[in-house]
């Protein structure tokens, strides 16, 4: 995986998570098509838009770009399986393995600012955080037994703006 979508791989135990305190559930919208995460698979949005999935030891992946913006949609090879698990979101300039697509294409959360956000738009930032390049909201979707499976949005911040954002969905104990 290249440019920004390769940051899914940098797992940063340093970064502060907060409580969102709202849905974090994307919607993706690909053509005529809206998906949910975790309840789609990657072959899906791959046929619907001609491209191929991409697959390492570590996740499957495929990447579109669309107005300047590049949309990876991410399945980890572990629990995910193919499900759609991950969204990276970037002006990253065009990447290798990224896709043209000139079709309706976007990532919403409902009131939540993705690559439009600056660093004022982080208000639960601590003193402690006010360096990091790192930003993490999640909220718990499901419990299932000992485990718990939330959803979590991060942002990326090169100077004092968005550099991408990461929707990710976890699983921990």
């Amino acid at each position: 995986m290249e440019g920004f979508g390769a940051d899914y791989y940098h797992d940063d135990s340093s970064v502060i998570s907060h409580d969102a305190n709202k849905n974090l559930v994307p919607d993706v919208i690909v053509g005529s098509d809206f998906f949910v995460m975790e309840f789609i698979r990657l072959a899906d949005i791959a046929k619907d838009t001609g491209v191929v999935v991409n697959q390492d030891d570590r996740a499957s992946w495929l990447c579109l770009a669309s107005g300047g913006v590049n949309y990876w949609s991410i399945s980890d090879n572990e629990i995910g399986q193919g499900d759609l698990t991950s969204i990276a979101i970037a002006r990253d300039g065009q990447q290798i393995g990224c896709s043209p697509y000139s079709n309706d294409l976007s990532v919403r959360v409902k009131g939540i600012s993705f690559l439009g956000a600056s660093s004022e738009n982080f208000a639960l930032m601590s003193e402690d955080e006010q360096g990091s390049n790192t930003i993490q909201y999640c909220t718990d979707t499901q419990s299932y037994g000992d485990f718990i499976q939330m959803n979590c949005l991060q942002y990326y911040v090169e100077n004092k703006s968005v550099k991408g954002v990461l929707i990710i969905q976890v699983t921990s104990n």
